[in-house]
């Protein structure tokens, strides 16, 4: 395929996927739309990629490859889906840890601004860049042929298809996702909302630390705040947790919660909470009660860097309310799945408000998403999820 040259400003010193728009001259003649498929070179004409345009974003390209010989073609997305399968078979234990997982984590991947989540026979397709709407058809022949008794559907991003300037409705509308799946994960079954729930309905990259958390949890009292749709918290119950607290403010995510406890008969072992996660704290810190297991897992805070610092302060005040209800000698979980905050000035966070608190953290597991949420060598932020397993050690009365 012959495509429209664009040419840098500069050498390219860099193997990082994105090229930002100041480094790209201006292109004469007609305009490109949002997405097109170039070829981009160096200022001296060397080759450097081929690549998804946007003419106004600041992300200008998005390499798809830097090999000459790699036509973009419906070959070149099915031998990069396979590539991506075959490491998560690789490297998960399946089908022992359940039937879901990520299939394509984007820049990890090779597939930039492209998420595929496998839910049961869904493969849930969530397009993050303009350029999947010239190339989606190629890409849903390559999962077909990869895995045939399993279903294509998109779920657009709308934040996402808003700055990208774009609408995927019209392929939203040709593979719809179904209402719902059921999955099943180390042994606990979920029901997944694809209308209602966030991202692509799951948080399918929490699984290797709801397993650890799970772990921890036999015959202890465990609080999980901001239990979204109880996926800790079922992670304690299926571990022989004495009793198990889920708390969030979200009215359809604790909806979600108790059609998972129906799902997996827990026999009123798990107490559902519709609250706000500081008034209970406030609330179990005055009755007295402290927890043998606290879970803090929040939404995401901090969409971009310039919410980074509100984050910041919230995730103190978060951490500070749920450390107030750890017991000394307890485990203490607390997680933060906002890329934009990074992940030493999340721990510096914690580590003050554990001070505050009048506690000491025995830090002894740094987590993260699972394999399938891989982190490409020169796109080291494709790693977001950030977790901290510790036992809470008490330094004063209170």
């Amino acid at each position: 395929m012959l495509l429209p040259i664009l040419r840098l400003k500069t050498p390219r010193n860099s193997r990082h996927p994105w090229i930002f728009r100041k480094m790209v001259q201006p292109r004469r003649g007609a305009g490109l739309e949002p997405g097109s498929l170039v070829e981009v070179r160096d200022r001296s004409g060397a080759f450097v990629g081929r690549a998804f345009y946007h003419p106004e974003n600041t992300i200008a390209l998005r390499l798809l490859t830097e090999n000459p010989a790699e036509e973009i073609d419906p070959g070149f997305f099915l031998r990069r889906l396979a590539l991506a399968r075959d490491l998560r078979q690789a490297t998960l234990d399946l089908p022992r840890l359940g039937d879901s997982w990520r299939l394509a984590h984007a820049e990890a991947d090779a597939l930039p601004g492209m998420m595929i989540d496998k839910y049961a026979d869904t493969l849930l397709i969530q397009p993050f860049a303009a350029g999947w709407l010239h190339v989606m058809d190629w890409l849903i022949a390559a999962l077909a042929e990869l895995f045939p008794d399993c279903r294509p559907a998109i779920r657009a991003d709308a934040r996402a298809a808003e700055k990208e300037g774009v609408s995927f409705a019209d392929l939203e509308r040709k593979y719809p996702p179904p209402s719902r799946a059921d999955i099943s994960e180390n042994g606990i079954k979920y029901r997944v909302d694809f209308g209602a729930g966030h991202k692509t309905g799951f948080f399918l990259d929490q699984r290797d630390n709801r397993a650890r958390a799970a772990g921890l949890a036999r015959g202890r009292d465990v609080l999980d705040l901001c239990s979204y749709s109880g996926g800790f918290a079922l992670s304690a119950w299926k571990g022989g947790a004495r009793a198990v607290e889920a708390v969030d403010l979200d009215e359809a995510a604790l909806a979600a919660a108790a059609e998972n406890l129906r799902l997996n008969r827990t026999g009123g072992k798990i107490r559902l909470t519709h609250a706000d996660a500081f008034e209970v704290c406030r609330q179990h810190r005055a009755a007295g009660r402290r927890h043998d297991l606290v879970i803090l897992d929040p939404p995401k805070l901090a969409g971009s860097l310039e919410e980074t610092e509100k984050a910041l302060k919230t995730y103190y005040d978060l951490n500070l309310a749920a450390l107030g209800v750890a017991a000394p000698g307890g485990f203490f979980i607390t997680c933060s799945c906002s890329g934009a905050v990074p992940e030493e000035r999340w721990r510096q966070q914690v580590r003050r408000a554990a001070a505050a608190a009048g506690l000491g953290l025995t830090i002894f597991h740094a987590g993260g998403p699972g394999a399938d949420h891989p982190v490409a060598s020169d796109f080291p932020q494709g790693r977001y999820l950030k977790a901290l397993f510790a036992r809470v050690d008490g330094r004063q009365a209170g």
